[in-house]
């Protein structure tokens, strides 16, 4: 970390991933294009539409979503050969973390030791399981190994340890000096981990659904139809992501099996820290310090479709060396960082062309929008036929049987959040009614209503409310894996996003300090009210979104064999429709979208009884599109800023995380 005056990777590395961004780009944009007519379709057709008839009635919070700063002395191993140095740590509003030699280097504007962004990163408090996950990274079948030794200095006990992992860099590695510093940082840090990974989801922005789509459509390309974290990040963190996945299992088999010794000692070796390199030291391959795999996911990484190595991707190169062996920790981190700013730079060079993109869909569309809806209704008519009998005897044969289990359980984890939301709602405006009552002090006054209104973000009230969001991740899980669904960190996080957006919304009422105790009076029962309301609608939202982010690729893999063969006998009609928001893969997918909704919609239905449930499908074919959106902020228009920016600035907290992945996809 701290300065790089050189890069650790040689010409032919760096011409290497150069290849495979652009190969990633050049395959990934025309996706992104199709989506950014796709979401342009849908933004008009929810305009010019029939309204929903169940509205949110709460005001929409204006509050972008934020992470709290925190600071605080910690110790981290680190150094070569390790051992633990005490730090001076920092958690920034836009949710990077930075850590300085002592704390006067903070207050007089030094440059820190180190700082990483928390998007991707898994917080681990107990030392015996990260070990354990140590073990899973390195078992001890790969290859030769001699014997380990005892005294490992990661296995000498630490209390109050803060272990911070991820699968494509580093891991850190820190500790608290008391229990409550624990506590504090674990809420603080997680807090910054949930806002830096969710700000794409948390968007409503035509181009953030665009892209979401885009990333999900190159996927199934690849052959990757199953659903995952990989979308948690910006834009940019979302394609390192993408193309660190392809990368990694060339990477670790020809690293791993040339690190010494046995499974514990060569997983440290993965994920060792090096100190930053100064004049003698051979260059800069110690100034990036040892990145390290989520041992969680390796299992994930190493069940995706194989690909072939040593040679990811397509480039007109061929694959370098990734040696030599006992810098495969420094190598990783600086692939890592080389992908990211190939990744910026592509989105960056985009720009330009996506806001012409967009402005010209607009014009393009919106004259024509009932021919095109009929149009397409005509077509997907023709097609739902064509494919009825494979796809009904998949969804009896697979989805069936397990749906009713997982909508329940996806109905338990948000209706158990969403009560704790309430319950917190109900006591906080009690116990102001009562200190506003009490007390005459207009400064008084105003600073218990402000203390109110920062419910939502007061990391210690709301971990209520997320700890009830993650008590059936285990259970989800395992029904959701035979689906290929690997997603259930983002899904927790949208549970948990879901429960602050709607405990915002209920304080976004003004209160004026002068008649704060008898308006609080007034609107408690009509609050609690609307709240109701409005919980029983997200949830809804909720389960049918995550309940297609789970089955819908599922059931894609499926039918490709059978069904996929027939969609070219479609293309003239929809060639003839003139429009690039129409492509009869979009059409397809449309179809087997409104059929797993109507079975999610009949489940819920016997869950929460006839009359809870709004089916807002036509056909089987139309799911209820987003509602108004912001201007999400892309990579490259952060690059352009200056000042730092809470993550998904300008993008509000939305009631479903993600929403439905519908519309009309263009290959």
């Amino acid at each position: 970390m701290g300065g790089r005056p050189s890069s650790p990777l040689d010409k032919q590395q760096q011409q290497h991933l150069r290849g495979q961004v652009d190969t990633l780009m050049r395959n990934f944009l025309p996706c992104y294009r199709g989506q950014l007519a796709a979401s342009i379709l849908r933004q008009i057709s929810r305009e010019l539409g029939p309204q929903e008839p169940a509205r949110s009635q709460l005001l929409r919070s204006k509050k972008l979503p934020q992470v709290r700063e925190h600071r605080g002395p910690l110790t981290q191993l680190r150094g070569h050969p390790p051992r633990w140095q005490p730090i001076f740590c920092v958690l920034r509003g836009d949710g990077r973390l930075e850590w300085f030699s002592h704390k006067e280097e903070y207050e007089n504007g030094g440059h820190p030791l180190g700082s990483t962004a928390l998007t991707g990163y898994t917080l681990l408090t107990s030392q015996r399981e990260y070990l354990r996950l140590l073990d899973a990274l390195c078992p001890d079948s790969l290859g030769d190994h001699t014997q380990e030794e005892p005294d490992s200095l990661l296995e000498v006990p630490v209390s109050f340890p803060l272990f911070l992992q991820h699968p494509f860099r580093r891991h850190l590695c820190f500790s608290a000096a008391t229990r409550e510093a624990q506590h504090a940082w674990r809420l603080a840090l997680q807090g910054g981990i949930r806002l830096r990974g969710t700000v794409l989801q948390r968007s409503q922005a035509p181009a953030a659904r665009a892209f979401l789509d885009a990333v999900r459509l190159y996927r199934q390309h690849q052959g990757h139809f199953g659903d995952d974290d990989v979308t948690l990040g910006s834009d940019a963190e979302v394609l390192t992501a993408v193309l660190m996945r392809e990368q990694l299992p060339a990477l670790r088999a020809q690293t791993l099996p040339g690190l010494r010794g046995s499974g514990r000692a060569r997983a440290w070796a993965w994920t060792e820290v090096c100190p930053a390199s100064g004049p003698g030291t051979g260059g800069g391959i110690r100034a990036l310090g040892f990145p390290s795999h989520d041992c969680r996911l390796n299992s994930l990484l190493v069940s995706l479709t194989p690909i072939p190595a040593p040679c990811l991707g397509s480039v007109p190169h061929s694959c370098p060396a990734w040696g030599p062996l006992d810098r495969s920790g420094q190598l990783l981190d600086a692939v890592h960082a080389a992908v990211l700013a190939g990744a910026s730079a592509g989105l960056r060079a985009f720009q330009p062309e996506k806001d012409e993109l967009l402005a010209s869909l607009e014009k393009a569309i919106r004259p024509d929008m009932d021919q095109l809806l009929r149009q397409r209704a005509r077509v997907a008519g023709r097609l739902r036929t064509d494919i009825r009998g494979p796809l009904e005897s998949c969804l009896r044969r697979e989805v069936d049987p397990q749906l009713p289990r997982v909508v329940q359980t996806l109905l338990r984890t948000v209706e158990a959040s969403l009560e704790a939301v309430r319950t917190l709602l109900a006591q906080g405006m009690d116990r102001l009614s009562r200190r506003l009552r009490q007390s005459s002090s207009g400064t008084r006054l105003r600073r218990e209503v402000y203390s109110f209104g920062e419910m939502p973000w007061d990391l210690a009230l709301m971990q209520t409310c997320y700890r009830e969001a993650e008590r059936s991740h285990g259970r989800l899980g395992q029904l959701a894996a035979p689906f290929g669904f690997l997603g259930m960190q983002s899904l927790v996080f949208g549970a948990q996003d879901l429960a602050q957006q709607l405990a915002d919304q209920c304080l976004t009422m003004a209160l004026n300090c002068d008649q704060a105790a008898q308006r609080l009076e007034r609107v408690r029962g009509r609050v609690l009210k609307k709240f109701e309301s409005d919980s029983g609608l997200a949830q809804r939202r909720f389960i049918q979104g995550w309940g297609l982010c789970i089955f819908l690729p599922f059931v894609l893999s499926q039918l490709e064999p059978s069904c996929k063969k027939e969609l070219p006998e479609f293309e003239g009609d929809v060639l003839a429709m003139g429009s690039q928001a129409l492509t009869t893969e979009g059409i397809y997918e449309d179809v087997i979208r409104g059929c797993l909704l109507q079975r999610i919609d009949r489940e819920l239905k016997k869950t929460l009884g006839a009359n809870d449930v709004s089916c807002t499908l036509d056909g089987c074919l139309e799911v209820p599109w987003e509602q108004e959106g912001a201007d999400e902020e892309t990579e490259a228009e952060r690059e352009g800023r200056t000042c730092s920016r809470q993550p998904g600035s300008g993008a509000q907290i939305q009631p479903l995380c993600p929403p439905p992945s519908q519309g009309t996809f263009r290959s």
